[in-house]
Order: structure tokens, then sequence, then C-alpha cells
């Protein structure tokens, strides 16, 4: 049965993928620098992709964060999903601009902390779109990226006040005693069973008291479910650097009914916190 699920999942995503494309009205590869942030790397150009609705606009953006691996395949899918949603999609390649590949054995080589200097020259570079809402702009991560919306949503970097108003982080790292001063809504996304980033951290970050004070967080923990699982791949083992250190096995791979239940998740945390900045 699982077997016959995870086919019918990866028919569906392909036929998706194959025509989300009537939703936009191009795709463009584009390129503009970082915001400079003391102490957070040097200045870099982004190499990144934009996905665009048709229509005029504005329209809300969404910025599309990678994993360790890379942009994929994945990503641009996620572009089109949002594009299909109404929605600019940007998707910067953190580690092409950096002379990197993949960095999955070495996750620290770009850190979260470097990339969010991208997220805030993402967010310079669509101020300038005529076609985007300025105030109306959200995050989307997975994994590498999900640790990096884990650390841009801490409120020293003020996200709100860019225009930011809410993040998704699918299977991020999640740091209990760090991670607390969360300053946007936050929607967690994560398997029960991922041994790459523990979902038994983020369930002692979401027993933190100090969590209470931040903005909304809701974190959904999918039963036997393992790594990347939004995406149609079947469940394999990859080499991955661990917490506490060390190259480690993992299981990775896609659970197409919690991928389901994530994206009208994601959906319609997407269209609450755009239409909460209307009020």
């Amino acid at each position: 049965m699982r077997q016959f699920l995870m086919f019918i999942f990866t028919v569906v995503v392909s036929m998706c993928a194959g025509v989300s494309y009537s939703y936009a009205q191009f795709k463009e590869n584009v390129t503009y620098p970082n915001a400079v942030i003391p102490g957070l790397g040097a200045a870099v150009t982004v190499y990144a992709g934009i996905y665009k609705p048709r229509g005029n606009g504005p329209f809300p953006a969404v910025i599309v964060l990678h994993g360790c691996g890379g942009t994929d395949y994945n990503h641009k899918a996620w572009a089109e999903r949002l594009v299909s949603w109404g929605y600019v999609a940007l998707v910067p390649d953190s580690f092409m601009s950096r002379g990197h590949k993949s960095i999955c054995t070495q996750t620290t080589v770009v850190t979260p902390e470097m990339r969010v200097s991208d997220i805030m020259g993402s967010v310079e570079y669509l101020a300038n779109l005529p076609y985007v809402a300025k105030d109306k702009i959200g995050l989307v991560g997975f994994s590498h990226g999900g640790w990096t919306v884990m650390k841009a949503v801490q409120e020293k970097y003020q996200l709100k006040s860019f225009g930011i108003r809410g993040a998704v982080a699918y299977y991020p790292y999640c740091n209990p005693k760090q991670d607390t001063k969360i300053s946007i809504p936050l929607l967690i996304l994560i398997g029960e069973d991922d041994s790459w980033t523990p979902a038994p951290l983020c369930r002692e970050l979401q027993a933190n008291d100090n969590l209470k004070s931040a903005a909304p967080t809701e974190m959904v923990f999918y039963p036997n479910t393992y790594h990347s699982f939004d995406r149609p791949e079947r469940i394999i083992e990859v080499d991955g650097w661990s917490v506490g250190g060390g190259v480690k096995k993992h299981k990775i791979g896609g659970n197409p009914i919690a991928a389901e239940d994530s994206f009208k998740r994601s959906k319609a945390f997407f269209e609450r916190v755009f239409s909460a900045a209307n009020n």
C-alpha cells in the first residue's frame, strides 16, 4: 500500500509540475546583492529564480529557502505551487552564490545566519518590483532553509519591519535554548521519525516557557514520517552532518499523506498572515 501511495504521489506531483506554469506569467533568472549584516559574512551576489502569477498585482511574495543540497526540482515545484496560490515566488541559491553546490556533510560552510543576509537582500530586491506587495512577504524553508528560518524569525532581525509577515519551516533544526524569541507568526512542520533534524528538539522548544511571550508559533508533528517528507522520492538513507557532530546515515523521503496535509496548512497559513496585514 505504501509503495502504491508513493507511486500515486509521484504521478500527481509530476502532473502538477507540468500544468502549474499555466498560472505563471514568467520565470526569470535574476541576480542582486545580499544585505551585508555585520558579523554575518561578506557581500555576495545572490543568484535566484523568480516566478510571477499572471496579472499586474501587486501580489504577496514568498521567499523559498532551499535545503543543504541546494536548489532543485522540488523548489521549482514549490515556486509553481506558490504561484498557483497567487503569490510571487523568489528562490535564492545561497550556495552557488558562494561557490558551493551541496553542504549536507558540512552544514556550517554556509551558516543559517549568513543566509539571513540573503533574505534581507531578497526583500530589498522584491521591494523594487512594481508587481510585489512590499508589506506582504513570507518565508518558507526546508531543512537547512528551515534552520535559516528559525534564526531569521528571532526578534533581533525585526523581520516585520521589512514587510515579512510569517514563515513556514519544514523539518528545521530547532534550538530549544536559542530560538525562543520569535517575532513573527511561525509554522513548523516536521516528521516524528526525523533523525537529521530531530523532532524532540522542536517539542522541547514548544514546551519552553519563553515561547509563550513570542509571536504565534504552531508546530505539526507527523507520525511515521522522515526528513524531506514533502518530496516524492522513496525512502532512502543519506549521509549528513548530525546534531552533536559527525556525519551519520539518515532516512529521508516522501510521505504523501503528510505532504498533502502540509501543503494545505502552508496555504492556509500564508492566507491568514497576509490577510492580517490588511488590518
